[in-house]
């Protein structure tokens, strides 16, 4: 029964990915080759996540858990209040670090981000939406079911690599040169990795609750996607960019086992020592 149990949370995990990798691969595939409405665009890039986190409820199901053992319960190692301010000071803290290119040379791009009511409303609804789909499938379902598989680290190595591809646009690498390919994993699919260990090192670390991740991804998402509404106007060359962001992540998880402590059976359980 222990096999066949872990031989179906690797192959759920799997198969989730691939189903949330797969839909994002069609939108940019319909992107690409057809000249859809703005209207239809819209309601294609909410679906998407929407249909993301149908499957990971489906999934739940068929895994005969529940969505609080998948990450929507309470935070156990601090309180709701504390977790969620945690999460927006990582999303300060982020943004700032984002933004330091422009601090240094004192220059700043502020995009043409609409402020029409509906544009507003989109641009709030579609980071909800794709950071809950994001968090809940690859913290909530995948790291979390492989880690009573697979061990704590392999299974936080492994839900980050999974995070970072999927966070890879065929629209981006189609026609891209080789050197090209190179510098577009450098600066989408490292720091892609690094978020993933943050995010999933965040989410063990408050008890297994997806709210302090959560409440960075979509504070992050609504900040930077897709347009950031301020940004260093291209100032700092990639390799800058890409070091700044994935320090920040390895900031974030050096202040993460800082200040919250998990119980010392919970730390030896994961193998993480006392």
């Amino acid at each position: 029964m222990a096999a066949q149990s872990k031989r179906f949370n690797i192959a759920t995990s799997i198969t989730l990915f691939v189903i949330a990798f797969a839909l994002w691969q069609i939108y940019d595939l319909i992107m690409l080759y057809t000249n859809p409405p703005i209207l239809t665009i819209s309601l294609l890039y909410l679906t998407i996540p929407s249909l993301i986190l149908v499957m990971f409820v489906l999934f739940t199901k068929l895994s005969k858990s529940a969505l609080p053992k998948q990450g929507y319960g309470k935070p156990a190692n601090l309180s709701t209040s504390k977790c969620t301010i945690l999460g927006i000071v990582f999303i300060i803290i982020y943004i700032l670090i984002y933004l330091f290119p422009a601090f240094s040379a004192g220059n700043f791009s502020v995009r043409g981000v609409s402020t029409s009511p509906f544009a507003i409303g989109h641009r709030i609804v579609s980071a909800i939406l794709l950071g809950l789909a994001a968090e809940s499938v690859f913290r909530g379902y995948i790291f979390r079911n492989l880690t009573k598989n697979l061990g704590f680290f392999a299974s936080l190595y492994v839900s980050s690599i999974f995070f970072a591809l999927y966070n890879v646009s065929i629209r981006d690498v189609i026609g891209l040169t080789l050197d090209e390919v190179g510098i577009y994993a450098f600066t989408r699919v490292l720091p892609s990795f690094a978020a993933g260990l943050f995010l999933g090192y965040f989410f063990y670390k408050v008890g297994w609750s997806l709210l302090g991740s959560a409440t960075f991804a979509i504070g992050v998402r609504y900040f930077l996607s897709p347009i950031p509404i301020v940004s260093s106007g291209g100032l700092a060359p990639w390799w800058m960019s890409v070091t700044l962001d994935s320090m920040s992540y390895i900031i974030f998880i050096f202040i993460v086992d800082s200040i919250i402590k998990e119980p010392a059976h919970v730390r030896r359980r994961y193998g993480l020592g006392e």
